[in-house]
């Protein structure tokens, strides 16, 4: 690891709490690995301190940008000076930087890394989007950056589940602003219905959890993912697999939203494929 030092750029990744973050562990292996002269580090701030904490971060001119971990995705979109329109419509930010004017941008990629994960998981075909339907079950941070990263990507129909209602239609009202041609139906389903299914839920990381949904009725074809990181293989996914049916791990969004990160913090081009490679998950 490169010593720190006055010229060392500084990536916080704040949380509430932190210690479940996997970012440090990728991000300085990658940093090390290359000889870049940057660190990221994990800080716990508590949700009324964390406007300011973010603010007091991004005049420091050695910040070269934020990860937002839970819970503060939601709160992100305000603290910057412009959002994107990912952002806006899923209503969180998990990356905060500076534009080429010196602007603080609230930016929105775990959703476009799990799409770019799902193309992956969809191969040799790929995911024909303008001739499906998802069931994203869990409208939270994770759910509503999915809802708009597949919205944006032309996506036919979405079926948008979570126990808090008043979520599940704040996020279809925004999708709706942003997307008049999608077909969105919510808090009622049929597993069988869906070419994708979505669990954006902390069920099923555990042993004899409930399931977000049940798989049994789930069509051959359709692919079956869990945004969980705790677990690599989660109940659900054992349950899909046993069927059969193709699955995509939590991980492999962390991996390919990785060099989404990168580009927005001064490093381009870097591939998902360089941070599977680094062995660290």
């Amino acid at each position: 690891m490169i010593p720190i030092s006055g010229t060392t750029r500084i990536f916080p990744v704040i949380g509430w709490p932190v210690e479940q973050v996997k970012a440090p562990a990728i991000y300085n292996a990658y940093f090390s690995q290359k000889g870049i002269d940057a660190v990221c580090v994990p800080m716990r701030v508590a949700p009324a301190e964390y406007a300011a904490f973010v603010r007091s971060m991004m005049s420091a001119s050695n910040v070269g940008g934020i990860c937002v971990s839970i819970p503060h995705k939601p709160a992100s979109v305000g603290v910057a000076d412009v959002s994107t329109r990912i952002a806006r419509v899923a209503g969180a930010a998990n990356a905060i930087y500076r534009n080429g004017d010196g602007a603080v941008v609230a930016d929105l990629i775990d959703g476009e890394g799990f799409v770019r994960a799902l193309d992956r998981t969809a191969l040799p075909f790929g995911f024909l989007y303008e001739q499906s339907s998802a069931l994203i079950v869990g409208c939270g941070g994770v759910g509503c950056a999915i809802a708009a990263a597949l919205a944006e990507r032309g996506i036919a129909a979405l079926c948008l589940v979570d126990v808090n209602h008043d979520l599940v239609e704040q996020l279809a009202e925004r999708l709706r602003a942003h997307y008049p041609a999608l077909v969105l139906s919510l808090h009622h389903y049929e597993v069988g219905e869906f070419d994708l299914l979505v669990n954006g839920t902390p069920l099923g990381m555990m042993p004899g959890d409930a399931m977000p949904f049940s798989v049994a009725a789930a069509k051959p074809s359709a692919i079956v993912a869990d945004c969980g990181m705790k677990t690599e293989m989660t109940e659900l996914l054992k349950a899909a697999e046993v069927r059969g049916l193709r699955i995509q791990k939590g991980k492999e969004m962390l991996f390919e939203q990785a060099p989404l990160y990168m580009e927005r913090f001064g490093w381009p081009n870097t591939t998902a494929d360089e941070f599977r490679a680094l062995g660290v998950l």
